[in-house]
């Protein structure tokens, strides 16, 4: 049983439940994050939250960041 009071096994087919609900743009948003897991997995390997030492929400704080600089910049470049 996992954090989710869901047994490993259950995960994918209560995933597939819930996407047979969802339209089109949710599930281009969670293919977006899918994908993201799929890329960090190649390259860091496999997700264990709970032998992970990085500070997650240190580290959302400083992504969230950089992504705003990101934005501004391409809204600067827009208005040039």
């Amino acid at each position: 049983m996992n954090a989710t009071g869901t047994d490993d096994a259950g995960l994918a087919e209560r995933l597939v439940e819930i996407c047979a609900d969802l339209g089109a743009d949710e599930l281009r948003v969670l293919l977006l994050v899918a994908e993201r897991l799929a890329k960090g997995r190649q390259r860091y390997g496999v997700l264990q939250v709970d032998n992970d030492g990085r500070d997650f929400r240190r580290e959302a704080l400083e992504e969230a960041a950089d992504g705003l600089v990101y934005v501004a910049c391409g809204l600067i470049r827009d208005r040039q």
